[in-house]
């Protein structure tokens, strides 16, 4: 073995020991955060954490990580059907005490909420002082939803009302102070599970606001909650509590002014606050230093989500708002304004970098154009979309607005094949004003436009998801640019000429591809060839007259000699040698 060899097999030893220590270090933060407990098996995992830790592992350890799905079965699925149970058993407890006259609606009420309460406060005490911090964590769970739907019973359920008097406004004082208080308390003892479920019963307080007929009760209490979770992704890693809010927020922010009718007016700014504190959300989280797989994704969902609700509900907004609009799409404009703002201002700040911003604010602006444009006008906006980001990259903007390009790419190819292509008019050559703006143009702008990106991307590269592989970036260009034409060219022509016009199309890209020696552009030809060569079969020998059968079976016939004569002149020196022998 020679000193490099050795050399190699050091190097090769610290960066497995440099990752199971990472994997180590990541195992104990997440433990901390109590973000994902990995006491658990991991298939794949912990297979490669042993083989790079090599033969250090002790029989104790062994027999200790044999034993976590013991420990998760006794901790985890005992106690959560165990609070099931518990959550039965309450309930068959009240109905005996019912049906026995022992407690009125004012009775069950309190016994519910000292009984949910006690079980919150020992959950957290087993948690935290104890050490049984999943038995702890689900217990704590349990009382909050006994002692939350108690106190939400004494003004849900008309009998309950009724009977007792409750208003309104106090029960939700109680839930507010309840659910605040549990908020503030998980948070301090980084308690991420009941934390949500806090929050999560935060946002059915705020619909059940909605029974006090108050334009401002909702509203404000869907904001506060938002801008709550906000402010503690800046203490603790739970930027999926941030995250699962958004639908939340704007289903309220839907059913609010469903219910209310509160003003157009206030309806959009309600929906922009809403927009503005996600936006803030994304830059908290972007400040987090944890830099796991699941953090990320978190982080880049985020902005798609929010814009996801915010445009289609404030356009709507708009809509109903100022009728007297003359072009629609504009609240999408706003919003997609709105996000290549984030992105510029964030795309020099490495830890705060808004990428899904500027693939979103692409995404949105050909949405807006599709939404204020016709169909023809839609068709060529979205290219122009589609061209425009992609000169962005290439002058600096970051691969984010190329990759919206993409998306914006994929969409004017579904809509020419589902909307244009039924919409606009086809080829008519009584009325060349129709075809310059009917369904041949827009064919042949998609497709030109489509083999010009091909073109300008031949020397990227796409990586394929979970696979050490990448892809040409200009091979879906290609794939795309042929099947439209094939597609465009069955549109417009039938019978022979169809024949002949896609015999003569395959020809070319062979030819193309014999020359430039490209084997996409070959290997297209062939499938066109293949594609022809059915329907003259298929179809031909049947549906035309002889005359017709006769040309469409000379053109393909001469066509595919003519191909074969290529690449065997392509293989050799003298092809005519080569086909006598044949």
């Amino acid at each position: 073995m020679t000193d490099d060899d050795d050399l190699g097999a050091e190097v090769r030893k610290l960066r497995s020991e440099v990752d199971a220590l990472q994997h180590r270090v990541g195992r104990l933060e997440s433990r901390l955060d109590g973000e994902t407990p990995f006491e658990g098996h991991r298939p794949g995992e912990s297979d490669s954490v042993d083989a790079r830790s090599g033969a250090g592992d002790t029989p104790a350890a062994a027999a200790d990580h044999d034993r976590n799905w013991e420990r998760d079965i006794g901790t985890k699925w005992l106690g959560r059907v165990g609070s099931v149970a518990l959550v039965f058993g309450a309930v068959f407890f009240i109905r005996v005490a019912i049906e026995a006259g022992i407690l009125g609606p004012l009775g069950r009420v309190a016994a519910g909420a000292a009984g949910g309460t006690a079980l919150l406060a020992g959950g957290r005490y087993a948690a935290r002082h104890r050490g049984y911090k999943r038995w702890g964590r689900v217990t704590a769970g349990t009382g909050l939803a006994i002692a939350f739907f108690s106190v939400y019973a004494a003004y849900g359920f008309e009998s309950y009302r009724t009977a007792i008097g409750t208003p309104l406004w106090g029960v939700l004082l109680a839930l507010t102070v309840l659910v605040g208080a549990t908020v503030v308390v998980s948070v301090f003892d980084s308690d991420p599970l009941v934390a949500g479920e806090a929050f999560l019963l935060g946002y059915v307080t705020a619909y059940l606001g909605l029974d006090a007929g108050s334009f401002v009760v909702t509203p404000a209490y869907a904001l506060l909650l938002a801008v709550g979770l906000v402010g503690i992704a800046g203490i603790r890693p739970w930027g999926r509590h941030v995250t699962a809010s958004v639908p939340l927020t704007y289903g309220l922010v839907v059913a609010w002014a469903a219910d209310l009718d509160p003003g157009w007016g206030a309806v959009a700014g309600v929906t922009l606050a809403g927009f503005a504190t996600y936006i803030a959300g994304r830059v908290v989280l972007g400040r987090n230093s944890r830099t796991d797989a699941w953090t990320h994704r978190l982080q880049q969902a985020l902005t798609p989500l929010n814009a996801a609700f915010a445009a289609p509900l404030l356009e709507w907004t708009t809509r109903e708002w100022l009728p007297e609009l003359p072009v629609e799409g504009v609240a999408v404009a706003v919003i997609a304004v709105a996000l290549a703002g984030v992105y510029a201002a964030t795309s020099h700040r490495s830890t705060a970098r808004d990428d899904a911003a500027g693939t979103a604010a692409v995404v949105l602006f050909g949405v807006s154009v599709v939404v204020a444009a016709g169909t023809f006008s839609a068709t060529v906006g979205l290219l122009a979309i589609t061209c425009g980001a992609v000169a962005a990259t290439w002058y600096g903007a970051g691969d984010p607005p190329r990759r919206g390009a993409h998306l914006v790419a994929a969409g004017t190819a579904g809509k020419l094949l589902a909307v244009d292509a039924g919409a606009l008019p086809g080829l008519t050559l009584a009325d060349p004003l129709a075809t310059a703006t009917g369904r041949p143009a827009a064919f042949l702008l998609v497709i030109t436009v489509f083999y010009g990106l091909a073109w300008w991307f031949r020397g990227d590269t796409l990586a394929v998801p979970r696979r050490d592989d990448s892809v040409g970036l200009a091979v879906p260009y290609l794939l795309a640019a042929t099947t439209l034409t094939v597609v465009g060219l069955g549109l417009e022509l039938s019978g022979f000429g169809l024949s002949v016009a896609w015999a003569a199309f395959g020809a070319a890209l062979l030819g193309g591809g014999l020359r430039s020696e490209t084997r996409a552009f070959r290997l297209q030809g062939v499938a066109v060839f293949g594609v022809t060569t059915a329907k003259a079969f298929l179809f031909d020998t049947q549906g035309l007259d002889p005359v017709a059968r006769t040309i469409s079976f000379l053109v393909l016939g001469s066509s595919l000699l003519a191909a074969s004569y290529a690449y065997a002149r392509r293989q050799g020196d003298r092809p005519l040698d080569r086909l006598r022998e044949v």
